[in-house]
């Protein structure tokens, strides 16, 4: 299965959030423009496996979970409980 930029994109853009990062933020810790980091958020590109990589450790996450498709809310928060 290919990987969804979209779902990609989402996922950063969450995590960011989250981290109370902007996007200018987010691209000077990855040394990438904030135009890349916005390009990766909506979805019109996708980071480089070493800007995916650094993603992973700057947030905290698994590669999977950068890749694969956002959890819904609900059941995001029941996993979260969990």
């Amino acid at each position: 299965m290919p990987i969804n930029n979209k779902y990609v994109g989402e996922n950063i853009a969450r995590l960011r959030v989250s981290f109370r990062m902007t996007q200018q933020q987010l691209a000077a810790a990855l040394g990438v423009s904030h135009q890349a980091v916005s390009k990766w958020e909506t979805g019109a590109a996708l980071p480089d496996i070493e800007s995916l990589l650094n993603i992973s450790r700057l947030f905290g996450v698994t590669m999977e979970q950068l890749l694969k498709q956002p959890a819904e809310p609900e059941q995001a928060a029941e996993d979260a409980k969990d």
